[in-house]
């Protein structure tokens, strides 16, 4: 199994707007960071998780055109906003239909923020014949996207749920402040981590977690290999790197890690939710 790190970024990624690096270096291009996605591939399947608002230069610069299926891990506008290029990404898909896949709650906020896209009045033009249609996640029941086997569990993300994946011994967790407990225990065992780290110091914040909280989590799961995503503007690529302990690393924009591609689980069949404009 391949994963690919199509963005690594903070919601407003490094440089923010007006050019802002904050503490990092503008002559490393590992600092230059849009915003949080990865592609996962196994044995021909691919699986976009999350369309965030620089989807469309990031699936240009890595060729990404038709894939087996999108994950949206919540429904914050950095993690989604890129839903509005699905009109031109159906495309590659001819008479081949995409599965949106998301829980209840993820679902529910996309349709009501881009209510133009699910509203059956507009007439939204589609190119080719296939359409996008949802699948409905459970929280820590496995699912099948081809031949991937998906657990998603919950997490805490301040005032809302976001829910992190885990796919044989390799799982991603972005957007989390904490984990219950059961989903700490879907952890268990995992070899290759990609989790947040939005900044380098507690700063009180309900949503992110910071580097030391990170680490305390890291060295209770005992993963090979930690990687660090959704990084903000304070995170430098060299200083920080500097201070990570042996197992942990930053990712980067165009980062390829290759993981094991065993199952764990057996999977249960999603549901499908129908919709007036999206229908499989």
């Amino acid at each position: 199994m391949k994963v690919t790190i199509l963005g690594c970024g903070s919601a407003y990624g490094v440089p923010h707007v007006g050019n802002g690096w904050g503490n990092c270096d503008p002559n490393n291009p590992k600092n230059r960071r849009t915003t949080a996605s990865i592609l996962i591939e196994q044995h021909g399947t691919q699986l976009l998780v999350d369309m965030s608002p620089d989807y469309r230069e990031q699936s240009s610069k890595h060729n990404v055109g038709k894939v087996d299926g999108v994950l949206f891990t919540h429904p914050h506008a950095d993690h989604v906003a890129g839903i509005y290029n699905l009109p031109m990404m159906m495309t590659h898909f001819n008479d081949v239909n995409l599965p949106l896949i998301a829980d209840e709650f993820t679902r529910e906020n996309i349709e009501r923020s881009y209510w133009f896209m699910f509203d059956d009045g507009v007439k939204i033009e589609y190119f080719g014949a296939g359409r996008p249609f949802w699948h409905e996640m459970k929280v820590c029941e496995p699912f099948q996207v081809g031949d991937m086997v998906v657990l998603a569990f919950p997490q805490i993300h301040g005032r809302m749920q976001s829910m992190g994946l885990r796919i044989g011994d390799f799982a991603y967790c972005t957007d989390v402040s904490a984990f219950p407990d059961k989903s700490f225990e879907c952890l268990r065992g995992v070899k290759t981590w990609i989790v947040e780290c939005n900044n380098e110091h507690d700063r009180g914040s309900k949503s992110h977690a910071y580097l030391q909280k990170v680490i305390g989590w890291a060295n209770e799961l005992n993963a090979e290999r930690t990687i660090l995503t959704h990084l903000e503007y304070t995170m430098d690529y060299d200083d920080i790197t500097a201070k990570l302990p042996a197992g942990m690393e930053l990712a980067y924009d165009g980062m390829v890690v290759e993981v094991g591609d065993n199952t764990l689980f057996q999977p249960k069949p999603m549901s499908k939710v129908h919709n007036p404009k999206f229908k499989p």
